[in-house]
């Protein structure tokens, strides 16, 4: 959870301004990024609501606050009135989150050496982070005639501007390249009455390896009197001041009043020359959008990153990543360390045809077809060695497009159901997803973990991902580090926990001495008491403790049961997470994302005042469980929650009609009661999340049926309306008699560690059964 924001002290600058020679000579910002599209302005946002603190610069080269580009290519053209921008955020927002927004500006060069932004007006700009979302330029057909009045490229809001004015006067119109945007326009002008003429050099979407779509879509422009020329290209343009005609390879001449040239883009990069990044048809990230120096991030068009869903570098040129990157970027200009692993998305819609374009289609793959062109139902499957690489869909429903999207990112091996896939009624919630394991923090009560692992071993129960808290990181990397017998290791890890303390027959005394034994000896294998160890200079002095407990043996103790240079390899995923000392953040370790070592383990479980913090890479981190102690909503975060199968082990009773008996029973109880609200608190922010989708769908009903249909293809509406297979959720609740008192989580004796692992064995195979 991260922390509230805190504004810095409000300036005198206004927050949406013009570039300006009365600039101050040089001017510095916490965070300033360059581009204010919409990775710039996503990540200029999430920034300040995600707790940045100082000075936050958004640079625009254009005279235009951020605005929507993709209607410029569609309603924008359309409207019979001028339309207005749509734009990104309301406009005192800017002044509401404290951003500022310098407009008009155009870089010119950068030095990451000396942390400084050059402008063409020639003042500098010094920063602590910089993002670099400068996106990218249309690519320009060098031919003779090429510089007349009336040929148009689309990328900002005044080319759509210009486009639409030619448009108001023109009847004949030339579109050249058959790309979305192309297409777009096409079939825009087309709706507006001009006579349209479409190039392409192949086929329309010959890369998509389907003849029947393009063959479709050629049919779609034939049908409403556009001409379309295929296997064919510009020569020249003519026309005395405005181009007239457009000649072609194939000795056709085009008389027209306009043309829209969409050829492609180039990332925007040219300031950059020189300056140490890595460059590369973009600028060169990692898989948290970092860039070659330090403190430097790329998102969106420009940006050119690891993708772990297709396995290679690569740039998408499309909103929706622009979106999804800037606000990782800023998560990770923030001190996370968040991988970018979505899968990637391009919408359009051509005349009334809505459809979507995930992952990227590349030869050699095979394609399975569903549905029905004609039908406005159809689907084309692309898959590797049977694991789903890419998808088009046209009309088929949110719910599978969002579903294939998860089989895409999650590397699904589809042979076994590969057969199915060409049968539209084959629900894809038949396909098996991933299990979840979530862990809770508890100290001793992770026994009771222990015991549910051998019941879910028992029933063939093999978790994926397995996230921990505290104690619970402790079993979650034993799990991870013994995948194919994890019940076994962690019943040899509780084994030396367990102290031999005295028995007696009155339960409640028995665990009340094994507690005193226990608060001033400690458990050896685990940790051992401070006043237990020689002072050799005043920082031992009792009066600069900033712990009860030295938590040195744990590192031991833990690697021998997991080989941390190996962990990931595994096949099981582990997450792990702990509150930053310092900023109060909650961060999550995870294995497929950082190199974990004891230290991430005990970080998670560096409960004050008992454990001294942890330092990790230069950060202090106390207990994860302080913020949360069931890390359900993080795992959904990074993994998704469509078609998961998860257990929840809960090791906090949220219910006793037992009162406490003493002081030591209300301090147990009282952590029952906060730990368990934790876990319901997570499940209900699942239930929230439906309650809403239900709204939008209840919206959705009283719309056109034609503007609702649209919309359900938007790739924002798919993300988060398209979820709907099940995410089931298994809770394994600890249980006590109504008589039994509270017992402590620092209880390791022998005794109540079997105890707790029966129970756990017992409660998770009557969980199995329900």
């Amino acid at each position: 959870m991260s922390p509230a924001p805190r504004r810095p002290a409000k300036t005198t600058v206004p927050k949406v301004r013009k570039a300006s020679q009365d600039d101050a000579p040089s001017q510095h910002a916490d965070y300033l990024i360059v581009g204010a599209g919409l990775a710039g302005a996503t990540a200029a946002e999430t920034l300040r609501t995600e707790g940045a603190t100082g000075r936050i610069v958004l640079l625009g080269d254009e005279d235009q606050p951020p605005y929507q580009r993709p209607p410029l290519s569609k309603s924008f053209l359309t409207m019979g009135q001028t339309p207005r921008a749509s734009t990104v955020l309301a406009e005192g927002a800017w002044r509401e989150l404290d951003i500022e927004l310098v407009l008009g500006c155009r870089v010119s060069r950068l030095d990451t050496a000396q942390r400084t932004l050059h402008t063409e007006a020639g003042l500098p700009w010094t920063y602590d982070q910089l993002l670099i979302a400068t996106g990218a330029r249309p690519l320009r057909l060098e031919l003779p005639g090429a510089d007349l009045r009336g040929i148009h490229y689309l990328r900002s809001l005044a080319d759509a501007q210009a486009l639409r004015a030619s448009a108001l006067k023109a009847r004949r119109a030339v579109v050249i390249g058959g790309s979305f945007i192309g297409l777009e326009v096409a079939a825009s002008l087309r709706q507006r009455g001009i006579e349209v003429t479409l190039i392409e050099r192949g086929d329309l979407f010959g890369r998509f390896n389907t003849p029947a779509l393009s063959d479709f879509f050629h049919r779609c422009f034939i049908e409403r009197g556009a001409q379309v020329l295929l296997g064919d290209a510009p020569t020249h343009f003519s026309g005395t001041d405005r181009v007239q005609a457009v000649h072609t390879q194939g000795g056709q001449v085009l008389p027209c009043d306009m043309v829209v040239i969409g050829a492609g883009v180039s990332p925007e990069t040219g300031f950059l020359e020189g300056s140490g990044l890595a460059l590369d048809e973009g600028v060169v990230v990692d898989r948290f959008l970092q860039a070659s120096q330090p403190g430097v991030f790329a998102a969106g068009d420009v940006a050119l990153f690891d993708d772990p869903v297709l396995g290679r570098r690569h740039r998408v040129e499309h909103w929706d990543n622009a979106i999804k990157q800037g606000r990782l970027a800023a998560r990770n200009m923030l001190g996370q360390r968040l991988p970018y692993d979505e899968v990637s998305y391009f919408f359009s819609q051509v005349f009334e045809h809505s459809f979507n374009l995930l992952g990227e289609i590349e030869p050699g793959l095979q394609r399975i077809d569903r549905g029905s062109l004609q039908a406005g139902s159809f689907a084309a499957f692309y898959l590797r060695h049977d694991v789903p690489q890419a998808l088009f869909s046209l009309g088929r429903p949110s719910q599978e497009t969002r579903l294939v999207e998860n089989l895409i990112k999650r590397r699904v091996n589809l042979s076994r159901l590969k057969s199915q896939l060409s049968d539209p009624q084959f629900t894809l919630q038949q396909i098996p997803n991933q299990t979840f394991l979530i862990l809770q923090g508890g100290g001793a009560y992770g026994a009771f973990e222990c015991g549910a692992v051998q019941a879910l071993q028992e029933a063939g129960v093999r978790p994926d991902v397995v996230a921990g808290v505290s104690i619970g990181a402790f079993n979650g990397a034993i799990i991870a580090g013994n995948p194919d017998r994890p019940a076994e290791a962690l019943q040899a890890f509780w084994a030396e926990l367990a102290t031999l303390t005295p028995v007696v027959p009155d339960e409640a005394l028995r665990q009340s001495l094994a507690c005193q034994q226990i608060a001033t000896w400690g458990v050896p294998p685990f940790f051992t008491p401070r006043w237990l160890q020689p002072v050799l200079g005043a920082a031992q002095w009792p009066s600069n403790w900033t712990s009860l407990y030295d938590t040195s043996p744990m590192r031991s103790l833990l690697a021998r049961y997991v080989d941390f240079s190996r962990l990931r390899a595994s096949p099981v995923r582990l997450m792990v997470s702990a509150v930053d000392l310092e900023t109060s953040e909650l961060v999550v370790f995870d294995s497929y994302v950082d190199e974990l070592t004891p230290d991430h383990i005990l970080a998670s479980g560096s409960l004050p005042p008992a454990f001294p913090w942890t330092t990790v890479n230069g950060r202090h981190y106390w207990d994860g469980g302080i913020v949360s102690n069931s890390p359900l909503e993080r795992v959904v975060e990074r993994c998704g929650s469509a078609g998961k199968q998860v257990y929840i082990i809960d090791l906090f009773p949220g219910q006793r009609r037992r009162l406490p008996g003493n002081l030591s029973e209300v301090m147990a109880r009282r952590d029952e009661i906060l730990y368990s609200e934790r876990v319901r608190s997570d499940v209900r922010a699942r239930e929230q999340a439906r309650d809403y989708q239900r709204l939008v769908d209840d919206l959705m009903a009283e719309l056109p049926p034609e503007a609702a249909a649209r919309l359900r293809h938007q790739p924002r509406y798919i993300q988060l309306m398209g979820g709907d297979a099940p995410m089931t959720i298994t809770r394994i609740v600890r249980e006590d008699s109504d008589d039994a008192p509270s017992s402590r989580d620092y209880d390791f004796s022998r005794e109540t560690v079997a105890q707790l692992q029966a129970a756990g064995l017992r409660m998770t195979r009557r969980a199995l059964q329900r």
